[in-house]
Parts: C-alpha cells; sequence; structure tokens
C-alpha cells in the first residue's frame, strides 16, 4: 500500500526550491555580449539617436537573454505545478487506496483472532477437562478442596536418600570395623551394603504404604500390609544386622559370623550381647525411619491425587502459553497494522499539503518564484546599466530619455482556477485521516473483543465473576492504546494469573 501511494505522489525527480529557477550570472552575460565595448563603440557614434524612443538592438539583445533566462524558469516552474495539479487529482485515487488497504488490514486482523480461536480450542478443552476431572476425583475419593503436594523431583529425592545412607555408613562404620580384616575399609563396606538394603527398602515401603488411606479397600488392605512389611522389616532386618555385629566379635570370621547370627536371630532376638550392637539397631531404625517417611511425603499422600493436579497445573500452563503468544501475536499485528495507516495517512496528507501549497503560493516553490522574477528585473536592469554607463562616457550628445526609464518585464500572474480542485484535494485529504481513524478505531474493538472471547482460566474452570471494566471512552484512537486495549489486556492477564 505504501508504496503505490508514494507512486501516486511521486514528483517525477522535480524538487521544489531555487534548483528550479536557472541562476542569472550577469557578469558571463555582459562578456558574451561586450556590454562596455559596444557601449563605448556606440556612444562615440552618438548612437542610438538623442532623440530615439525605442531601444536600440544591444538593449533588446540584453532583454532578450534575460527573458530567456526568464522563460525557462517560469517552464520549470509550470512544469512543478502540473506535477502538483496532478497529485492533487489523484487525492481521490489515494482515498480508495487507503479505503481498500484499511478494509484489508481489518479483513487480516479478524481472520488471524479466528485463526488463535481454533488453535486455543484445543488448550481450553484441555484446562476444562482437567478440572472437571479433578473435581470428580475429589468426590469420588472423598478428597478435601486442597493442592495436591507437588512432587519436588528425583533429583532432591535421591540427593535425601543419599544424605540417610552417608550418614548410616558414617555411624555404622566404625561399629563394623572391629575384627574386620581390612579395617575401617572393611567395616565401611559392610555398612554400606546394609545402608542401601537398610534405605531403599523403607523409601519403597513409604511409598507403597500411601495406599492404605484410600477408599477402595482392595488398596487399603495393600497398604496396610506394605506397611507392616516395613515395620517387620525394619525390626527384623536390623535386629539381624547386630547378631551379626555379635557373631564377628565372638567368630571372627565372617562366613561363619553370618550362620551363627542368623540362628541367634531365630532362637533368641533380642539376645544382643554388646552395646554397639545395640546402637547399630537404633542407628538403623532411625534411618529405616526417615526413609520411610521420605517415601511416604515423596508424592501426595494421597495416590493418584498428585498426578490429577499436576495434569490441572500442566494444562493451565499451556493455555497460559498459547494466550501469552495469541496477544503477544494479536497486539504485533495491530501495532504493524495501525503503523501502516498512519504512515499511509501521513503520506497522503503530506503529498495533498505539498501540492496545495505549491499550487496557492503558499510555499518555497512558491517564494523562489517571486525571488526568481524579482531577480529577472534586477539582472536586466544591471545588464542595461553597464551597457548605459559605457556609452554615456564616450557621447558627445545628449542621451536618449530611454537610458533614463527603469526596464521591467511584464508581471507574471498565476492562474486562480484552481479552488474547486483545492476543495476537492482537501475533502479527500479527510476523508483518508476520517477512514484511517474508523478502520484504527475498528481493529482496537477487534483486539478488545477477541481478548474478552479468549475466556480466562477461572472463566473456564467455572469460577469466574465478570467484573465491570469503567474504562473512560477514548476521544482518539490513540487514547484508546492507553485506555481500554490495554487495561482489557491487563484484565484478562490478571485472570489467567488468578486461574493459575
Amino acid at each position: 500500500m505504501l508504496e503505490n501511494l508514494k507512486n501516486l505522489f511521486a514528483t517525477d525527480a522535480f524538487a521544489p526550491g531555487s534548483s528550479v529557477f536557472p541562476t542569472i550570472d550577469s557578469s558571463a552575460i555582459a562578456n558574451s555580449l561586450r556590454l562596455e565595448e559596444q557601449g563605448r563603440k556606440r556612444g562615440k557614434q552618438n548612437q542610438p539617436p538623442a532623440d530615439t524612443l525605442n531601444r536600440d538592438n544591444v538593449e533588446m539583445k540584453i532583454i532578450e537573454r534575460v527573458e530567456e533566462l526568464r522563460r525557462k524558469g517560469l517552464q520549470n516552474f509550470e512544469e512543478h505545478l502540473r506535477v502538483y495539479r496532478e497529485r492533487l487529482n489523484r487525492a481521490s485515487e489515494a482515498r480508495k487506496e487507503v479505503e481498500i488497504a484499511a478494509g484489508k488490514a481489518t479483513s487480516d486482523f479478524r481472520a488471524e483472532v479466528r485463526i488463535w480461536t481454533a488453535r486455543l480450542t484445543t488448550p481450553k478443552e484441555r484446562v476444562s477437562r482437567a478440572h472437571k476431572y479433578r473435581d470428580t476425583f475429589r468426590d469420588i475419593h472423598g478428597i478435601p478442596d486442597r493442592e495436591a503436594k507437588h512432587f519436588a523431583g528425583w533429583m532432591k529425592t535421591i540427593a535425601v536418600l543419599m544424605l540417610l545412607l552417608v550418614i548410616e555408613v558414617i555411624l555404622n562404620g566404625y561399629l563394623f570395623a572391629q575384627r574386620n580384616e581390612l579395617g575401617m575399609l572393611g567395616g565401611i563396606m559392610a555398612a554400606t551394603l546394609v545402608s542401601i538394603a537398610n534405605v531403599g527398602a523403607s523409601f519403597v515401603s513409604g511409598l507403597g504404604s500411601r495406599w492404605a488411606i484410600h477408599r477402595n479397600f482392595a488398596a487399603k488392605i495393600f497398604g496396610l500390609a506394605v506397611f507392616l512389611f516395613w515395620f517387620a522389616y525394619a525390626l527384623g532386618f536390623n535386629l539381624g544386622v547386630a547378631h551379626f555385629r555379635d557373631s564377628v566379635e565372638m567368630i571372627g570370621d565372617w562366613r561363619e559370623a553370618t550362620r551363627a547370627g542368623l540362628e541367634n536371630l531365630t532362637s533368641n532376638p533380642l539376645g544382643i550381647e554388646s552395646v554397639e550392637s545395640w546402637l547399630l539397631i537404633v542407628v538403623g531404625c532411625l534411618i529405616s525411619l526417615f526413609a520411610f517417611l521420605k517415601g511416604l511425603a515423596t508424592l501426595d499422600v494421597y495416590p493418584g491425587y498428585g498426578a490429577v493436579e499436576r495434569d490441572v497445573t500442566r494444562a493451565r500452563d499451556e493455555y497460559a502459553e498459547e494466550l501469552d503468544e495469541a496477544i503477544a501475536d494479536l497486539t504485533q499485528k495491530r501495532d504493524d497494522a495501525i503503523e501502516e495507516l498512519r504512515e499511509a495517512d501521513t503520506l497522503v496528507r503530506r503529498g495533498i499539503n505539498e501540492s496545495v501549497d505549491a499550487l496557492f503560493g503558499q510555499s518555497t516553490l512558491g517564494s523562489h518564484l517571486n525571488a526568481f522574477l524579482e531577480q529577472c528585473d534586477v539582472k536586466a536592469q544591471t545588464l542595461l546599466a553597464i551597457y548605459h554607463d559605457a556609452n554615456l562616457a564616450a557621447r558627445t550628445e545628449p542621451a536618449p530619455k530611454t537610458f533614463n526609464e527603469e526596464f521591467r518585464f511584464e508581471p507574471f500572474h498565476k492562474t486562480d482556477a484552481e479552488g474547486p480542485r483545492r476543495q476537492d484535494a482537501e475533502k479527500e485529504r479527510a476523508a483518508i485521516t476520517e477512514s484511517v481513524d474508523e478502520t484504527i478505531k475498528k481493529i482496537f474493538d477487534e483486539v478488545n473483543h477477541s481478548i474478552d472471547e479468549y475466556r480466562s482460566i477461572e472463566d473456564i474452570q467455572g469460577n469466574y465473576i465478570p467484573r465491570p471494566r469503567q474504562v473512560q471512552p477514548a476521544k482518539n484512537p490513540e487514547e484508546q492504546v492507553t485506555s481500554e486495549t490495554l487495561e482489557g489486556d491487563a484484565d484478562v492477564v490478571a485472570q489467567r494469573k488468578g486461574g493459575q
């Protein structure tokens, strides 16, 4: 569109200003016509005669030479006026071009709105389905209206388990180091194997024990069985480890100590011989309890509820991301369309204004014309004076009266038949501005309407209560940017963030 308008108001390489009018070099003309030489020569002959009423041939050559340049300047001026008249005549065509572009901009923007509406349908439905399923899940399982515990990630979970493992290895390493052929290193290796079995089994038992509060009876039985398994495992495993340590102290051989420890565990479970072995039981049971609690608290306490809540959060995030992208894209396209329309309006107004100013003498071109015409008179008088002075200096008789007469060219009158054309051009200019403003208003309205149509997350979930927006009506499209449109954007973004 802008390229078409530039072509409509192209100046055909004409530039208003002093370059339109040729320069009149009086010295060059005087030398070319040899005015001083001709003046002295004819003065000695007392030519022209004192009683002559007409100018002689030298004076006429001076006038003709300046008039030739004057005529060339006026031709250039008329050529520029012709170009500007054509600009004015194209004002109606420019208005149609702007109106077509304005209509296309509105249609393209509406099409873009429809595209984004279609793209948001799936994320919007996903939010609705996820939210309804979460409510149904809560109703079925008797879960209060609370947020699920979000999984912190396996990195943090593994870090906590590793911390428990290291603590138990450090505490038990010394206790296992006694009577070990490898000393402290052997004790740490044994403690590491024991800790892995203790921490790992307890953590998994904690995850499984969550099913004990499930509404399903079979799930309850499963969770309770896992809890009882952990309780028995924690006591039995750590008692067995303590009996193993006592057997190592008494026998020395680890293989024989393993067999003896198992026999003592089955025959006399509480028959621990040393304080160090009792400390081993206490440390092992505490670490097992901490690992069990970590497994119990890693996910939401109610099995399955955390995954349901994550689906809702994921659906919200996807919809919010799509909505942010939609609003950003529509806002950018709105700004681009408005900028192009504003540039078109400015281009047309500038083209028409320059044409009107040129035609009616209100611009630089008109002022340079007046200066050029005045210069023609002055240069002609200067050249005539050079000839007259040389002639008078050589004469013996009085000079003719024409030597004392001031020479001026006939006044140049510009035609004043441009009134209707100017009025029509100004009407077209006003119509173009009105069309651009109306189109910008339509685009703003389309933005507001589309943002209202893009439902917030709270609205999709069914818990949104509309709040009336009190926005002062914009006096012009520029004010709409800072009032209705931007407040509408902020309102929707606030709703969306509130829903999250």
